[in-house]
């Protein structure tokens, strides 16, 4: 959910590559970052921006350990950044991941606070009830570190991602809390279905619809 702050796919410079799993734990800490400022960051974690940072930080650990192997996991570095920015990505079906080992449950509970974890916790189950029931690709996350936003690691990402998504000519569809990234999203061809209030944080659900052809955006 939500994603790079950039208003326009300007040049790129970035290197895309799948995520090995000795990347994990650096690719953490760049989505945590870059998720740090987001509103329902705000509205569910609150506090200071190293706090918010490592609260978010379990929580990406958890997910990239559960998407690695089941899903689409990219990775982007960016100019003298061997790790810019990353993306995750669940293929037709696969929507919901499998839920993590006990031991990385109770990691994620202790390190993010029972509070936050439940907050976390009703968010999804909120966005879940309204989740797509046909088959589909899910763009479940797509952050870039702050340093180094609106200079195209986004669009470089969403750029990988649309070309396996047309190979496969299939739609996608996502969920974003950050206003400035509909435009952007809508660039790579989504539309904004409908707008709700999650927490009172405006998320905008957004449809991409199959292609059977690699479009050149």
């Amino acid at each position: 959910m939500g994603g790079p702050r950039i208003s326009t796919p300007n040049v790129t410079s970035a290197r895309v590559s799948d995520l090995e799993a000795s990347g994990l734990e650096d690719l953490a800490w760049v989505l945590a970052r870059a998720f740090r400022d987001n509103p329902l960051n705000l509205a569910v974690i609150g506090g200071s921006k190293e706090r918010r940072v490592r609260s978010n930080r379990q929580g990406m650990r958890t997910t990239l350990a559960g998407a690695l192997g089941r899903a689409m996991v990219l990775a982007a570095g960016s100019g003298s950044e061997p790790l810019a920015g990353g993306l995750v990505a669940l293929p037709p079906l696969q929507w919901p991941l499998p839920p993590p080992p006990l031991g990385l449950q109770l990691r994620t509970l202790i390190g993010q606070g029972l509070r936050v974890a439940r907050r976390w916790g009703q968010i999804f189950h909120e966005l879940g009830s309204l989740h797509p029931i046909r088959p589909h690709w899910y763009l479940a996350v797509v952050g870039v570190e702050p340093d180094v936003q609106g200079r195209g690691v986004g669009s470089e990402l969403l750029h990988h991602f649309t070309r396996q998504v047309d190979a496969d000519a299939q739609p996608a569809y996502l969920e974003t809390d950050r206003f400035e990234n509909v435009a952007l999203y809508e660039h790579f061809g989504f539309d904004v279905e409908s707008e709700i209030r999650v927490r009172g944080v405006p998320v905008w659900r957004m449809w991409r619809d199959a292609r059977s052809y690699p479009e050149q955006l």
